[in-house]
């Protein structure tokens, strides 16, 4: 359709709103209204002298003041109604009336309040009435010349609310018309703002709209500075704010718990600090109010001035500009990129490939961490060279694969002697066989007997092994040689002075040269006659040397000797010597392997034994020999051996390679990078400590600099225009000011000390036409029509709209309560589906819930699609749910068949009041609310809660708390945009004299039911508590009729279990136990959102990987997200990649500490080992140490 039809369109769909309107069309009702004309006259006269009296002194008659009371009952309720959901007026005292053709248009109304007194309303209205606007109209068309105020003036200030001068007063404009002027006073319900708003005509020039109705608009603005924080944004919220920075139009969807206040909060002050101004429209006040305060906690209260506090919010907003200072924002900046680089740098360097190897540390010590928690895990120390680990990474399984298909792996030290022995041939095998079988058995049992008893018979020490008898015997045949030279004389004495005697030049040291002349004489006295000695120096030094072994191995003091069979005790120890080097030449050179000559006696007889008789290893040895040596020519060698080691099936020689593989890749990454080692805990921690305290400063400063601005602006603007500042300022001494005045006396000065105005769509004829903004924002869009608020997006070229279509949509109302009055919804669209249409949409998805969402889980997977991310809580940890139904089981069913009888059971009102006294008593400090599926039900809930409270002054004052959370009992469909700490859910239907389901179900019946039953659980800030006279089994059946579809997944929930563990990570899996045995809990990938969460009593801690951190930003990983977590309750650790795999214990000793868990005070062992009777296996228990456990359960590939 054109432009012409789609607007006409809108004011069709507009004028549908409020139904029959009582200020066109007034009809008299004693339902919906009060008829004050009858009033008693003392009464009466106290309401126009006081401006106050309670309705039992204006209707005296009991059964009239019965009437008078449960209207007035029903008035204030649709009142709340209409201005708690709409924003518009609709309380007030009509007075006199125009019939004029088929129209009735009263003439007078005066804003009333009413106020509740027990069963009884204080009534008190406003001194100064308004004219209605139809008639302001109506006289205008006949009388051109009219002025609204002259007729105020005459009805002001008389001593009748209907005063005949005013009367007349208007009978003289209309003389020349058929209208009747009538008297009339009634309180009742009108709404002047509706007529208001449809008498705004839009401009001419309609291109602010061309874009939203289909045309091409004008191009956005965009701003070329940055965007400034003045509150904290994650990263769907900065989407956001982005896009509304650089001039474009969208839709918002603000999924429950989303915080997107704070983004409208950023987007103003962003504007404001461009000169931008921003007109906020939503429908309900209490939006605009939360905005407001929450502008407050910001330091920018004032920033958006509201219609209906206009006077308090630009008292504000001067305050703040007087009260501002400079801003360091570009300082603090600065230092917070400079902390963001150190953290993207550790990530950086933790988290980047290898240029080697193409892999990240994280990747190494995560599959190192997935190998350990094999059912069977790898357990090999081999290592591979890193020059060869890039290129061996494809050859090796089919090498490996092809060494167990041969039986290399089969024999290791464990199974076979000759295990690693290295053969050229089979002679070489032969030989050596040969050689050892000769010497094993007998022979060597023989040999050593012979050799022991030979040397201790020359009181030489006791030999341990062959290397002992070796140095015995070379002992003994250096003496031989020595006695041949000297005589036996020259073990006697010491020979050190004969020895410097006899050294060279240089070795003489302080020796005269008598001194050397009369040593050396003396040594070649000992010189056997006819014999020489070519080397006298050394042979006086052996002889020295075998003195002082001989007193070492010889345990008398007998000189040295040698006695007779030297030379056949040598033959024998050869034959043995030589047996030893021919095995050595050929056996494992591995020097962890004891060398044989070191061996005891007995251990290398059982060598030779078992070398001789345990011989399958060298069958097929020269078969096996060539893969072998391929993997050693591989550099697979060290891991061979290790395979050996263990004997591995096929699929595990695999997983023993990629353990060597992967450890050697996470070595050779650090040696090319240590900087790696420099990032301790501590470090860490300290860089993460500078990056979230820079963060936060950021955001201070932020707003500091908008203040700043603003402040600047406004202080020059008042020197440039001290006109208007004067007339501004003796408007504001009257302590009443609109949005018109502001314009119109500030002008310029004006809309520099109000960047922003806010206000109900149903009151923009409070705005100048001249009024012009560069951005509107539309708050609860998705309740918000488009026909209503055209005005507001006529304001602006840029229109951003914000609402949750899942919870609401645009509602019609009637404006006079009417019997059996239902609330509906209206055909008309949303300004959020008109914008979302044209322009698309952005997801503020992340919840702030403290508490967590109720039935979190069930609103993501039935009307979000998973989009909200809900951070779990500490109670959901301990199994503890925010939802509980409470069946009603005596007093659930009627007696009576009379259509209605199941509504409103007496039990079921009776269990509510109860809990509803009771939460009053002990919870007064978390508000309360009460959702039904019928009205009825609702009406004697808040009667009955009235009385109770009578009954129990006590509890009175909770009924006045909690401001615009003060307790109420509301239907679904009345419930619009309402938060409450608990949520009572009465249904308010019993079952029917057969104990089945009511057939009628109030709200359930509505095709709007589902969306109701939302906004109802996501009004539920902490709690939702159902009441029922129902319960699963009735729901047990097949299909159900669709009024029962929604209550059952309240009734029979299948959510309650919210709370679903992901796959665990392998590097957190060895943490957990450590911590399990340390006597904490443990949950690994606790509701697929907290990799690991610990707890102790009712503590718990989230344990927060570095390598895994759940956001999309930096801000989310390290500042917003760990913010949250700890505002929910939770203790908050990190941990760290390579300190987890380096210090594992130390971690988890870190975490239990924190839980309260007392290591430092454990008792020390005074012993390093315990006595045997200190023992649990002395006392027939088994060895339950935690110590030892840890250390048996250490990863292998940790060493």
């Amino acid at each position: 359709m054109d432009h012409s039809q789609q607007l006409a369109l809108w004011r069709e769909q507009f004028a549908s709103i409020g139904g029959t309107n009582p200020l066109i069309s007034f009809e008299a009702s004693s339902f919906g209204q009060v008829d004050l004309a009858r009033s008693h006259p003392g009464g009466l006269a106290q309401l126009v002298s006081a401006r106050n009296t309670t309705i039992g002194n204006l209707v005296r008659d009991g059964v009239a003041l019965a009437r008078a009371q449960s209207a007035t009952r029903r008035i204030l309720r649709k009142a709340q109604r209409i201005e708690g959901t709409f924003g518009a007026e609709a309380l007030f005292v009509a007075g006199g009336l125009i019939s004029y053709e088929s129209k009735k248009l009263p003439i007078l109304l005066w804003r009333a309040n009413l106020i509740s007194r027990g069963d009884d309303y204080e009534l008190r209205i406003g001194d100064t009435p308004q004219l209605n606007p139809a008639v302001t109209e109506l006289i205008s068309k006949h009388r051109p010349d009219f002025k609204e105020t002259d007729l105020i003036a005459v009805a002001t200030g008389q001593s009748d609310l209907i005063p005949v001068g005013a009367l007349a007063l208007v009978s003289q404009y209309l003389q020349n018309t058929d209208a009747d002027i009538e008297k009339l006073l009634v309180l009742g319900n009108f709404v002047p703002d509706l007529i208001r708003l449809s008498q705004l005509k839009l401009p001419e020039d309609l291109k602010s709209l061309a874009s939203l109705l289909g045309e091409e608009g004008k191009p956005p603005v965009v701003s070329d500075s940055p965007v400034t924080l003045v509150a904290e944004a994650d990263t769907s919220q900065r989407l956001v704010l982005r896009r509304a920075h650089e001039g474009e139009s969208f839709a918002v969807r603000t999924l429950p718990g989303c915080g997107y206040l704070q983004t409208v909060v950023n987007v103003l002050a962003n504007n404001a600090l461009e000169g931008r101004r921003t007109l906020i429209v939503a429908p309900r006040e209490q939006t605009l109010d939360e905005l407001a305060e929450r502008l407050s906690t910001h330091k920018l209260g004032g920033l958006a001035v509201r219609a209906n506090d206009a006077w308090s919010d630009v008292v504000a907003a001067i305050s703040r500009n007087e009260k501002a200072s400079t801003g360091a924002l570009l300082e603090a900046k600065a230092e917070h990129r400079k902390a963001q680089e150190s953290i993207e740098h550790y990530f950086a360097t933790v988290a980047t490939s290898d240029s080697v190897l193409g892999i990240s540390l994280i990747e190494a010590l995560e599959q190192l961490a997935k190998l350990a928690g094999e059912n069977n895990p790898p357990v090999n120390a081999a290592r591979i060279k890193p020059e060869l680990l890039a290129s061996i990474r494809s050859t090796a399984p089919e090498l490996l694969s092809k060494a167990h298909e041969a039986g290399l792996f089969q024999h290791g030290p464990e199974s076979s002697p000759w295990y690693g022995a290295r053969f050229e041939n089979q002679e070489e095998i032969s030989t050596a066989l040969a050689a050892v079988r000769e010497l094993a058995g007998e022979n060597w049992r023989t040999l050593s007997y012979q050799i022991n008893r030979y040397l201790s018979d020359l009181e030489l020490a006791k030999c341990q092994n062959v290397e002992q008898w070796a140095e015995q015997l070379r002992l003994l045949l250096g003496i031989r040689y020595t006695l041949d030279k000297f005589l036996p004389s020259i073990f006697d004495r010491p020979l050190h002075d004969l020895i410097r005697a006899t050294a060279g030049r240089n070795e003489r040291n302080d020796l005269s040269g008598a001194q050397r002349r009369r040593f050396k004489k003396l040594a070649k006295e000992f010189v056997r006659p006819g014999t020489s000695v070519s080397n006298l120096h050394q042979a006086l030094k052996d002889a020295q040397e075998q003195r002082e072994l001989w007193d070492k191995h010889n345990t008398t003091q007998a000189p040295p000797s040698v006695p007779l069979g030297l030379a056949e005790t040598q033959a024998k120890f050869e034959t043995i010597s030589n047996t030893i080097s021919l095995l050595e030449k050929h056996l494992d050179p591995n020097p962890d392997q004891p060398l044989m000559t070191r061996m005891s006696f007995d251990d290398f007889g059982a060598r030779l034994e078992s070398l001789a008789k345990e011989t399958e290893y060298l069958d097929h040895y020269l078969d096996r020999k060539p893969i072998s040596q391929e993997l050693e020519g591989a550099g697979l060698g060290h891991l061979a051996r290790e395979l050996s080691l263990i004997n591995p099936s096929s699929a595990q020689v695999q997983l023993e390679f990629e353990l060597a593989w992967w450890q050697s890749a996470l070595e050779a990454i650090v040696q090319r990078n240590p900087e790696i080692l420099e990032y301790d805990a501590e470090h860490l921690a300290a860089l993460e400590e500078a990056f979230e305290s820079s963060g936060q400063k950021v955001v201070a400063e932020g707003a500091n600099t908008v203040r700043a601005t603003l402040a600047e602006r406004w202080k020059s603007g008042i020197q440039k225009q001290p006109a208007s500042a004067d007339k501004l300022r003796e408007q504001l001494r009257k302590r009443a000011i609109t949005l018109k005045d502001g314009l119109l006396l500030g002008g310029n000065l004006w809309q520099q000390l109000v960047p922003a105005v806010m206000l109900s769509p149903y009151r923009l004829w409070e705005l100048a036409s001249s009024d012009h903004f560069d951005t509107v924002l539309v708050l609860d869009a998705a309740s918000a029509g488009a026909a209503e608020t055209i005005f507001a997006l006529t304001k602006a070229d840029q229109v951003i709209a914000f609402g949750d279509p899942a919870i609401a949509a645009p509602e019609n109302f009637d404006t006079v309560a009417r019997a059996n009055q239902d609330s509906h919804e209206s055909d008309r669209p949303s300004v959020y589906e008109l914008v979302e249409s044209r322009f698309g949409h952005e997801v503020i998805n992340r919840s702030y819930r403290m508490n967590g969402q109720v039935l979190g889980r069930y609103l993501n997977q039935n009307f979000y699609d998973e989009e909200i991310i809900l951070e779990p809580t500490v109670g959901q940890l301990f199994g503890e749910h925010n939802f509980e139904h409470i069946e009603i089981t005596e007093g659930a069913t009627t007696e009576s068949t009379i259509e209605g009888s199941t509504e409103s059971m007496d039990a079921e009102v009776d269990k509510v009041v109860e809990l509803v006294v009771s939460h009053a008593r002990w919870h007064p400090e978390d508000s309360l609310m009460v959702v039904t599926a019928s009205r009825s039900h609702a009406e004697r809930i808040d009667q009955r809660v009235s009385e109770a409270v009578r009954e129990q002054p006590a509890i009175a004052e909770f009924f006045d708390a909690h401001g615009r959370e003060r307790f109420e009992a509301v239907t679904m469909s009345e419930l619009t945009h309402r938060l409450a700490d608990r949520v009572i859910f009465s249904v308010g239907f019993g079952r029917t004299p057969e104990g089945r389901i009511s057939g009628t179900l109030g709200d359930f019946n509505s095709e709007n039911a589902g969306r109701w039953m939302v906004n109802q659980i996501v009004s539920a800030r902490k709690r939702l508590t159902v009441v029922s006279c129902y319960n699963f089994e009735d729901f047990a059946g097949g299909s159900l009729p669709e009024n029962q579809k929604w209550l059952k997944d309240l009734i029979a929930p299948s959510f309650l279990s919210d709370v679903l563990d992901g796959e665990p990570d392998p590097l957190l899996a060895d943490l957990a136990k450590r911590l399990e045995k340390l006597g904490l809990k443990v949950n690994l990938n606790f509701a697929g959102r907290i990799a690991l969460v610990a707890s102790r009593g009712k503590s718990a801690i989230v344990i927060d990987a570095d390598w895994s951190l759940a956001g999309e930003s930096w801000e989310e990983k390290l500042r917003l997200r760990p913010g949250l977590l700890r505002a929910m309750g939770w203790l908050y650790h990190r941990v760290h990649a390579f300190e987890i795999f380096a210090q594992p214990q130390e971690v988890a000793n870190r975490i239990a500490m924190k839980l309260g868990v007392d290591l430092r005070g454990r008792v020390e062992p005074l012993f390093d080992e315990p006595a045997f009777e200190d023992t649990p296996e002395a006392w027939g228990d088994g060895d339950d140490s935690n110590d030892n456990r840890l250390r048996d359960d250490k990863p292998p590939h940790w060493g």
